[in-house]
Order: structure tokens, then sequence, then C-alpha cells
């Protein structure tokens, strides 16, 4: 396998734990939310969606921060997995509801959001990589 290819599993099991935690957190107060407020119809489908794209975005830098290259591979890692594990929960929840495409789809959205996020994630922590590029350099 060429160096450039390889993953670490724990950055990548990093980057899934902080997007299901941003989904839990968010989930819990999208349920607080309707329990509190006093309106009587909700139309929650379009946070739920950004809420699920924003996780997996999440997941992707963090999981990029962790490695010092191919950042967007672990992101794409990230958005794979998380979008799997979405279309699984879809698949059992209402079945009837999802066409391939409609589940084809929601996995390429996942995963292009985690590419995405591993990419971003270098743009954070640049001076990070610096410091540590020049320490590689200075040891004998």
């Amino acid at each position: 396998m060429k160096h450039w290819l390889k993953v670490e599993l724990t950055a990548i099991w990093l980057g899934m734990v902080t997007a299901l935690a941003c989904w839990l957190i968010g989930g819990f107060l999208m349920i607080l939310w309707v329990f509190y407020s006093s309106a009587t119809v909700y139309h929650l489908e379009f946070l739920i969606y950004l809420l699920g794209i924003s996780g997996v975005l999440l997941g992707g830098i963090i999981a990029g921060s962790k490695v010092k290259k191919t950042a967007w591979l672990h992101g794409l890692w990230v958005g794979v997995l998380l979008g799997l594990l979405g279309l699984i929960i879809n698949l059992e929840i209402a079945p009837e509801f999802y066409s391939w495409l409609t589940l084809g789809r929601q996995l390429f959205v996942w995963s292009l959001w985690g590419l995405v996020g591993g990419y971003f994630s270098r743009f954070l922590v640049r001076k990070k990589i610096k410091e540590a590029v020049e320490e590689e350099d200075s040891t004998p």
C-alpha cells in the first residue's frame, strides 16, 4: 500500500464519535424546543437535514485535523461510514419511502461533506502543520 493511502483508524473513529455526539445533542435540543415552545405545527425536516450535514462536516474536520497527511481521505471515510449508517437507519425506519436513487444521493452528499470537512481541516490547522514540519526538519 502506498504511504499516502494509509489511514489512521483512531482519527476516523474520533470524527465519527464527534459527528454522532453533534447529532444527539442537536436532536435533544430540537426535542426540547418542541416540548417547550407554544407552536402547534413544526416543520423540522430542513433542520434535521442541516443537523445531519453539519455533523458530517464537523466529523470530517475533526478526523482531518488529527492526521498529518491525507486529511481529505479521513474526512471522506467519516462521510462514507456515517452515510452508510444513515442508510441503514433510514431503511429500518421506513423502507417504502426510499428508492435506490435517493439512497445513492444521500450517500454521495454525506461522503462529499465529509470530504469537504477533511479538506477544510487543513486550513484550520495549517500553523500546527508548519510547526510539525519545522520540528521534523530540525531533528538530526
